[in-house]
């Protein structure tokens, strides 16, 4: 036997024996050197941790170095009360052997332990094995606890970000039962949360009795006279109306003109024709109207609602709203031939154009942005269904020409996505990391053939091509795309270096595309140059929202963190350049048409009233920084200093009531348009104010009463000039209009409790009452996004047979 085996073999010696012989004397243990295992398998050991024998027996969790382990079948004497250990011994309990160390170290002294001792040892270990396998991850316990540290990690990562930016304001969750509304970090309704004084205006309709407000009564009933004109008459109408779509085509000069704004426009960045072939198709058509592709004649009636944002009427003409109501109709029937052929076999590359046809019609009219939120569901996930997110070399039966086309419409849908997403404050609902589809290449439209073999000769992509501007744009799609996904995420976990490091990224692509357009400008025909201006200023607009978006959280919580002063400065120069970009010109003369400021009511209007809500939360800022430093502010410097400020304040304050003007001129005769330009002056009423240290209150009051009666006046068919005219010469009360007053509901009806509390967190609202059955169907909820909201659905009221009887003519 080896001397391990005798080893083991001494170590078994009972209490028994050894208590047998009291007068013998009691010989010394020899330590035990070996693992528990081997010693019980009666194993050489190699004394290693784990032991050879172990690991090779997969038993490496069990190679456990410890001391003497006293049979426990074997009396033994009662345990002793647990030793109080010293600071120099382990406390876990548990010896193991260090072969470095040698015996004489933990081993010597577990061998002078007593058995009872020993014993007391093996219950402590037991004791924290236990304890251990209860703190293991179970798959009932280790999610929770992920977000745990998730948690712990943001938390302290974003300690000092704004609760209204990190969990948003209650104001962002409105509605109550079946009709509720969510709107996510990227939204204005976080930002305007920060005036507290504008809600507290609106919160004075809760007084009762003597104190109601009758102007602020009134207020309210002008908003409900806005939602009345949407009444279901006209949507019974429409819904039994059969849509015949070629009957709905109008004079072909009309529609050439629309064919024309949309080619110039829209394509030029978001690509979902191949031009050649779309116009054959159009010519094609005009050949033979009476029989008619139904699928083309669907996309044709969506590029003419999108082409109708760009329209310019004739000098000294008040046509601006002359194709609104057309529009309407056309995406109308579009999304009915689309609801009546959209089955699976249907779903092919045409109809996902018609889809996006109709999409970017939605949002540059801004028709309803539920609405197109909700297609633009589908139209994704009709896209993937036809797998336009995958590369399209893995279908083998795809040619080249397929293939790009497939690339331009898919991202596309992302571009789309991802201006949704931001629009809404929600996350983007594609996930690029899903996705392998490349990115488009710079080719011309007529490289494109269908009989094409392959692909054309690779051109730089600072060459100007029909598809130039879509492939500049999608280089910075996977930058905006984390933007997105990062600021409108449930769990607001961006931290500041990641931020900057995007932005800096964001904003070099910015400067790199500034560059190009500079530097080629000479390359341009001018034949060319109003479509390659449109395009330019559109990509610009983009890079800049996304700048904005991602700096906007750490800027509104610059007074608990400081260090994010550079965001503050970031968002004040983007939001101005936005206003600036944006601001109608006083003179028609003055800028080459079709224009990015035509989309300044439409698809781009959220983004202008946020912009300029900016510049009031930093002329809030600067107020409230003045005031609490103008005690210790003495001197000429300080003089200097404060003369500088107010210059810079009165620049900020002329651009937000240039882009207020704007918001009144693009009020349309229905009344669309009404809310940016109510909520904006109230804003603008409260920041001067404060900039003056006056008590807003008033000024507010003033404001509000002002923008309703200007309103007021432009349904009753007055442009904006003359509404402002009548309304300062005569500040009485302007009366309602006749056809959409209500005869059995009178002012003192009305509960004015509503809208939102003081720090605009308070949205749920009480149910306005009336007497009349009617409109106690029409009185809804109110809440700052409620208001106006009804006309951002334009259609008309009743079915016009004569649809293009007042349209222009075009020579």
């Amino acid at each position: 036997m080896t001397a391990d085996s005798d080893s083991a073999t001494r170590d078994h010696i009972s209490n028994e024996e050894l208590e047998a012989e009291p007068g013998q004397p009691q010989r010394r243990r020899r330590p035990p050197l070996s693992c528990t295992t081997c010693r019980r398998r009666k194993l050489k050991c190699d004394r290693s941790l784990p032991c050879g024998q172990c690991i090779r027996s997969k038993a490496a969790h069990e190679c456990i170095y410890t001391g003497a382990q006293p049979d426990s079948n074997r009396h033994m004497s009662p345990p002793l009360s647990r030793p109080v250990p010293r600071a120099n011994e382990h406390k876990s309990g548990m010896f193991v052997f260090d072969s470095k160390r040698g015996p004489g170290s933990v081993s010597s002294r577990v061998s002078k332990r007593r058995p009872d001792e020993l014993t007391e040892m093996r219950q402590r270990l037991k004791a924290l094995e236990n304890s251990l396998k209860s703190n293991l991850q179970t798959p009932d316990t280790s999610v929770g606890d992920g977000f745990s540290e998730i948690d712990a990690a943001s938390t302290s990562e974003n300690m000092g970000v704004d609760d209204r930016v990190r969990f948003l304001p209650d104001a962002s969750f409105r509605g109550k039962k079946a009709k509720t509304r969510y709107f996510g970090r990227s939204h204005y309704t976080t930002t305007i949360s920060f005036f507290q004084d504008v809600g507290a205006f609106l919160r004075r309709g809760q007084r009762r009795g003597e104190g109601k407000d009758k102007e602020y009564c009134d207020m309210k009933s002008f908003k409900t006279e806005l939602w009345s004109r949407e009444t279901q008459d006209h949507q019974r109408e429409f819904r039994e109306q059969a849509f015949k779509l070629n009957e709905m085509i109008p004079p072909r000069a009309v529609v050439d003109h629309l064919l024309r704004l949309y080619l110039d426009t829209f394509e030029t960045t978001y690509r979902i024709l191949h031009t050649p072939t779309f116009l054959k198709q159009y010519t094609d058509y005009w050949v033979n109207p009476q029989s008619p592709d139904m699928g083309f004649v669907a996309q044709l009636l969506g590029v003419m609602a999108a082409g109708s944002c760009f329209y310019m009427p004739p000098p000294g003409r008040d046509e601006r709203d002359i194709f609104q109501k057309p529009a309407i109709r056309w995406m109308m029937a579009v999304q009915s031939y689309i609801s009546c052929t959209f089955v699976s076999p249907d779903i092919d590359f045409r109809m996902l154009q018609t889809q996006c046809l109709l999409l970017v019609a939605r949002l540059g009219i801004a028709s309803d942005g539920d609405v197109a939120w909700a297609s633009a569901g589908s139209l994704i996930r009709s896209a993937m269904t036809m797998g336009l997110h995958r590369d399209p070399t893995r279908f083998p039966k795809s040619r080249p020409f397929h293939s790009e086309t497939r690339r331009r419409l898919w991202a596309t849908i992302v571009e789309l996505d991802l201006k949704i997403s931001l629009d809404r404050g929600v996350p983007p609902s594609i996930d690029l990391d899903e996705c392998d589809c490349d990115p488009p290449s710079n080719w011309d439209d007529s490289e494109l053939t269908l009989e094409m073999e392959h692909n054309p000769a690779p051109l730089s992509t600072a060459f100007y091509t029909q598809n130039f501007y879509q492939t500049l744009l999608t280089k910075t799609l996977p930058l905006r795309y984390q933007i997105a996904k990062k600021i409108n995420s449930l769990k607001f976990s961006l931290s500041y270096d990641d931020a900057l490091r995007m932005g800096e990224d964001l904003s070099r692509a910015m400067q790199s595309a500034s560059s190009i357009f500079d530097d080629d400008a000479s390359m341009i025909i001018p034949e060319t140059s109003h479509r390659h201006r449109f395009a330019q200023s559109l990509h610009l607009f983009i890079l800049r929202k996304f700048l904005l978006a991602l700096h906007r959280p750490f800027s509104l919580s610059v007074v608990r963190l400081p260090k994010c002063s550079y965001s503050r400065k970031i968002c004040l120069e983007e939001s101005l350049g936005i206003l600036s970009q944006m601001e109608v010109p006083h003179s028609p003369d003055s800028i080459q048409y079709p224009h990015i400021t035509q989309l300044g009511s439409g698809m781009f209007r959220d983004e202008t009233f946020h912009a300029a809500v900016t510049v009031c939360v930093e002329l809030s800022l600067q107020a409230n920084e003045q005031q609490t430093s103008a005690s210790g502010m003495d001197g000429v410097n300080s003089s200097v200093l404060l003369s500088m400020i107010q210059s810079q304040q009165h620049v900020m304050i002329q651009a937000v009531e240039r882009t207020a003007d704007n918001f009144g001129k693009r009020i349309a005769s229905g009344g669309k348009g009404s809310k940016p330009f109510f909520f904006l002056n109230i804003i603008l009423a409260s920041v001067k104010s404060r900039v003056k240290g006056e008590d807003p209150m008033c000024n507010v009051d003033a404001a509000s009463k002002r923008t309703v009666r200007i309103c007021r006046e432009i349904l009753n068919g007055h442009s904006y000039q003359d509404a402002q005219i009548a309304v300062d010469n005569r500040p009485v009360q302007t009366p309602l209009p006749s056809e959409f007053t209500p005869t059995s509901t009178t002012l003192s009806d009305l509960d004015p409790a509503s809208l939102i509390s003081t720090d605009f967190s308070d949205l749920a609202v009480s149910l306005l009452k009336a007497r009349s059955g009617y409109f106690t169907n029409i009185w809804q909820p109110m809440d700052i996004g409620g208001w106006f909201d009804g006309l951002d659905y334009t259609g008309s009221e009743l079915w016009d047979p004569d649809l293009f009887g007042n349209l222009p003519t075009f020579s």
